[in-house]
């Protein structure tokens, strides 16, 4: 939209205001309008395209309450000028005004929150194939004669790899972003048999770090193998990335008759109380700085996301306590059995 196309939008903007302010309004209608649950009618529309508009021709949504507030303190002069008694019309006006603004942030946030979401689904999708090829190629190369050239293969796939799982983390956010959900597939599973295998992996990865698991009871259950494996491995990742590694980093399963509890343990600085209100939030690092260089686990501040959106697609819990004595515990509770609901995203089998 050029400028000429921006002015007369404000024009048309404006004419809604002045209709609005002449419609009549009850007592009640006003209440609900000054709440924010004012029905959708005209000026909602000519609001919420204005919002469009101004996204379209590149203009920010700070730019967009500054016109809002140009336009509301240029009428005021104009009526202050005029020296008349306009408290009534005044009062419509920014109840009107107001309204226009919220539905305009409202359709502009919602916009560009979609348009995010849609760009890190298709980037995460593009990138698969070409990094699948990369491990892929770098799987045959590994299988080289050459010592030196091994390991640059290895190197490769290493890297590859961190790289998938990001790719993987970036689909899984858009996900739940979008209201699909994390899906997960139950099948009968023993826990015992992901958990050893995740701690493996882990400890082949780290091999400096000191990772042990201590299983008890009955640990069979309808779960989504790999999406609880990938549970384990972000608490562990994450355990290992904030802990203190000289120290050894725990992971126990306990089966309860109806549910199993799953805790990751270790020692090192506690998580900072500020900190524990956005644990679980996407983009959340917890200990800023405090990670070390040679962990390995860098990726995109997911882990622990991702881990919690797993477990309520299963029906469970997840929460953490962490202080300078006891260290950090963070304890996954899961229904043996979860039960389906229309709200989670789960396929039976």
């Amino acid at each position: 939209m050029d400028s000429i196309g921006l002015r007369d939008h404000a024009v048309e903007l404006l004419a809604a205001v002045v209709e609005d302010m002449n419609s009549p309004q009850t007592h009640s209608e006003q209440s609900e309008k000054s709440k924010g649950n004012a029905t959708d009618g005209e000026l909602a529309k000519v609001g919420q395209a204005h919002a469009l508009g101004r996204l379209e021709s590149g203009i920010s949504l700070k730019q967009l309450v500054s016109e809002f507030r140009a336009l509301r303190a240029s009428v005021h002069r104009k009526w202050e000028d005029s020296q008349s008694d306009l408290g009534g019309e005044v009062t419509r006006f920014n109840e009107s005004i107001d309204e226009a603004l919220a539905k305009s942030i409202a359709r502009y946030s919602e916009t560009v929150d979609t348009t995010r979401e849609q760009f890190l689904a298709i980037l995460g999708h593009d990138l698969r194939n070409p990094i699948g090829a990369i491990l892929m190629a770098g799987g045959l190369l590994t299988e080289l004669e050459g010592r030196e050239d091994a390991e640059i293969a290895r190197s490769i796939v290493n890297s590859a790899e961190r790289m998938s799982r990001m790719v993987n983390d970036l689909l899984d956010l858009t996900r739940t972003r979008l209201g699909s959900g994390i899906p997960v597939s139950l099948h009968p599973m023993q826990l015992t048999t992901v958990c050893q295998q995740t701690v493996r992996e882990l400890q082949v990865m780290h091999p400096k770090a000191i990772l042990k698991f201590f299983p008890t009871g009955d640990l069979s259950g309808e779960w989504d193998r790999d999406r609880l494996a990938q549970t384990v491995s972000n608490l562990l990742a994450n355990a290992i990335q904030y802990g203190d590694t000289s120290q050894p980093i725990t992971v126990a399963a306990l089966g309860k008759e109806d549910r199993v509890i799953i805790t990751v343990h270790n020692e090192g600085p506690p998580i900072p109380p500020i900190a524990m209100k956005t644990i679980f939030a996407p983009m959340a690092r917890h200990m800023p700085g405090a990670q070390k260089s040679d962990t390995n686990v860098s990726g995109l501040g997911l882990g622990l996301f991702i881990a919690s959106e797993i477990v309520s697609a299963h029906g469970g819990t997840i929460h953490v306590e962490s202080t300078e004595k006891k260290g950090t515990t963070f304890e996954v509770e899961l229904p043996r059995h979860p039960a389906p609901r229309s709200k989670r995203n789960i396929r039976l089998h």
